[in-house]
């Protein structure tokens, strides 16, 4: 078990996402939360995130297919610091617990601080909290969210 763990963390590399990605990263996002894939207009959608010069994301990919998707925005803060937020960890629930959610937090640290990034904020269930302090990552103040239609 433990040598298809590390086949698989050594067979899946990670790039910057193309418009090619864009419907399997939806289906793969599905497993995250939940949307009518059929609404979605990919042209559209892929010229308003790829106008988005703050937001660098990424997929691993293993065996010609996408099984994990991030991202990490890049926010100038106003006296001049760069800080950065990870956003849509997702892992393919055929690959989880092969250490690829680690693999991509780490390269999506590591292009924080090839930007500056003075830190790097997530959000996350209660249920992750473990594995994210396991990457660095420690719970720091209270999330408020106003979600608008």
């Amino acid at each position: 078990m433990i040598e298809k763990k590390k086949k698989l963390m050594n067979e899946v590399f990670f790039r910057k996402i193309k418009k090619s990605d864009i419907k399997e990263v939806s289906i793969l996002l599905n497993q995250l939360k939940k949307i009518d894939l059929s609404k979605i207009n990919y042209k559209n959608s892929w010229d308003k995130f790829n106008s988005n010069s703050s937001s660098n994301s990424y997929v691993g990919v293993y065996e010609n297919k996408i099984v994990a998707y991030g991202s990490i925005v890049i926010e100038n803060k106003i006296r001049g610091e760069v800080a950065g937020h990870i956003e849509d960890i997702v892992v393919d629930s055929r690959v989880r617990g092969k250490m690829l959610g680690v693999k991509l937090v780490k390269e999506l640290v590591k292009i924080g601080k090839e930007l500056g990034c003075y830190r790097i904020t997530l959000f996350c269930d209660k249920k992750l909290i473990k594995f994210y302090e396991r990457n660095g990552f420690k719970v720091n103040n209270v999330i408020m969210k106003k979600y608008l239609n």
